[in-house]
């Protein structure tokens, strides 16, 4: 059996895998798409969790996860350290993620975690998987959250109520649903 045979079988058992995965919203999260042009990098509140820096071609701002609300503010980020700076978060200097490097989290410690798998590349798939299930061995509890081309960056919040996905073009924002 060639190199190239067995490339292409673990390609197909792959594909198939995938397919049994579910693409929708996970169970217990909302979800909200904000569409935002040139998209360049993202960073989590580490004291104020539900916020988000948002830097792209239209500028700098601070998202609200909670209710998706944008507030603009002066750009003030180095690319070079990857920190980003908002007055209305206070002092803190917050570690951003993108085009130039970077990452966010890819597990919370309640056991979810975020995968990015691409057998059928230039597409790629995030995958949403919930308190340790791994999308190989139960896609049934698994989510298929994106399905698209050039994802820039994706990852939970400090606190593991959030996780966001940003591509060039669109930025999709994900929450935990509080029981109350």
């Amino acid at each position: 059996m060639s190199y190239q045979t067995i490339l292409d079988e673990n390609r197909k058992r792959l594909i198939s895998m995938i397919q049994q995965i579910p693409v929708r919203i996970p169970e217990g999260w909302t979800k909200v798409e904000l569409g935002i042009g040139g998209l360049l990098y993202v960073g989590f509140s580490q004291v104020q969790t539900e916020k988000l820096i948002c830097i792209s071609s239209q500028g700098q701002s601070v998202i609200d996860c909670n209710t998706a609300q944008v507030t603009f503010c002066e750009e003030n980020y180095d690319e070079l350290e990857l920190l980003a700076y908002a007055p209305m978060l206070g002092e803190e200097m917050v570690q951003i993620a993108g085009e130039g490097g970077g990452g966010l989290r890819r597990m919370t410690k309640n056991g979810d975690f975020l995968d990015c798998v691409m057998p059928e590349w230039p597409k790629e798939k995030v995958i949403f998987m919930p308190q340790y299930h791994a999308w190989y061995m139960e896609p049934q509890f698994c989510s298929v959250v994106l399905d698209d081309f050039a994802v820039l960056v994706y990852g939970f919040s400090p606190c593991g109520n959030y996780f966001v996905i940003g591509t060039s073009d669109t930025l999709t924002i994900y929450r935990k649903q509080v029981n109350k």
